[in-house]
């Protein structure tokens, strides 16, 4: 009677203990490199990689249901409206295409876009609304284009290479370039309703912005390779404040505004952030050992980071306590190249430049893009060239 006890006691504590296992449901190569975020739609998952290839998944399975060769590499997201998939490739093009067979319905040409060095992961994906799709360009241009046809309706200039994809917000097209400006331009006829400008740092005076603002309640947020997160009026574009990366690190990653606070990560000082959304002040902040370039994602009573070591990590949002970790397969096979088993980085290696460096970090499948949740299944990409789902606790 008395082991029979026992085992009712261990059985009561084993049930007690919440399960966080995180089951991979399936995970597809695509042959080349991938820094965008898929896009959902129905069923279905679509996204580029960088060789070029586009295409379309289906979401249960991962099974490819059609591909398109856009000729050049693909590094922006993708967007949807009516019965067209749009998306951009290097070539500076613009493509529509049917979502039920991949068929080109039209094409518009552009410069050819290109990265300013090593780090220069994003650029500017499509967004459509208002019966017109609006798209950032390499010679500055904010376009809005008819969605049927591809013709430019208008052209607003911004006067420095746009690599982010613009936000539409009511009546406003919110975009920011890499001269370290932020516009926000009427939807309807093109017009500037007010620009901010960047404040510039020592090493990084042009103070390039990356990544899409976070438009909320208000307010935009954005960071920025000045070290600088800046918070902005929506009507009017003032500064409501900045907040100033202490370690001098990129704030390259768009915020995500949850629950009266503010979450992101840094880039080399390996952080992730809690901050006030109202004052900017830290409620917390973690050293993680690794770059997060995207927005985390709310999930439960857990906030979501995705990393360049190739793992996903839920973070309790009061206090910042880790819950659970997913690490990729590809991660896993070369971790000990760049990390002890604790999980911080090796200190026998030695890294003659920035390339090898970056070399090395590729091996782990880095995780450059945003991941999208839908209900309990979180899909992801990477520069190993494969988009994951995983199933959430």
């Amino acid at each position: 009677m008395k082991k029979l006890n026992q085992l009712f006691a261990l059985f009561l504590l084993l049930i007690s203990i919440p399960s966080y296992s995180q089951r991979r449901v399936w995970e597809q190569g695509t042959g080349a490199a991938i820094h965008a975020s898929p896009l959902i739609d129905n069923e279905y998952l679509f996204v580029g990689n960088a060789q070029g290839i586009f295409f379309k998944l289906d979401q249960n399975t991962g099974e490819v249901i059609w591909k398109y060769n856009s000729k050049a590499p693909i590094f922006a997201d993708a967007a949807v409206w009516n019965d067209l998939v749009l998306f951009s490739n290097e070539k500076g093009n613009l493509f529509a295409l049917k979502k039920d067979s991949g068929k080109l319905e039209w094409v518009v040409s552009g410069n050819p876009t290109q990265a300013i060095d090593l780090w220069d992961y994003y650029r500017a994906g499509p967004v459509a609304g208002k019966d017109k799709v609006y798209w950032g360009t390499e010679d500055g241009g904010l376009v809005a284009l008819e969605p049927n046809t591809g013709k430019i309706i208008w052209n607003f200039p911004t006067n420095g290479a746009i690599h982010m994809s613009p936000v539409l917000e009511g009546n406003m097209v919110v975009v920011g370039n890499f001269k370290g400006k932020v516009f926000a331009v009427d939807a309807d006829n093109g017009k500037q309703i007010w620009s901010f400008q960047a404040n510039g740092s020592e090493y990084f005076p042009n103070a390039e912005f990356h990544k899409s603002p976070t438009v909320i309640d208000g307010k935009v947020y954005l960071g920025s390779r000045d070290t600088q997160l800046y918070v902005l009026d929506i009507e009017s574009g003032k500064k409501n404040y900045e907040y100033t990366e202490a370690g001098g690190s990129w704030i390259i990653a768009s915020p995500l505004v949850f629950q009266e606070k503010m979450f992101f990560g840094s880039s080399d000082t390996y952080k992730f952030y809690a901050l006030d959304r109202n004052t900017g002040e830290e409620i917390w902040s973690i050293r993680t050992y690794t770059r997060s370039y995207a927005t985390p994602l709310p999930y439960q009573n857990t906030v979501l980071m995705a990393g360049f070591d190739g793992k996903i990590r839920a973070y309790e949002l009061s206090t910042g306590e880790q819950i659970w970790e997913f690490q990729t397969s590809t991660s896993k096979d070369n971790f000990s190249k760049l990390y002890t088993p604790e999980g911080k980085f090796r200190n026998d290696l030695t890294i003659h430049s920035a390339e090898e460096g970056e070399k090395l970090l590729n091996n782990l499948g880095p995780i450059v893009s945003t991941p999208v949740l839908n209900q309990n299944l979180l899909f992801f990409t990477s520069l190993d060239g494969k988009v994951y789902a995983i199933k959430l606790p």
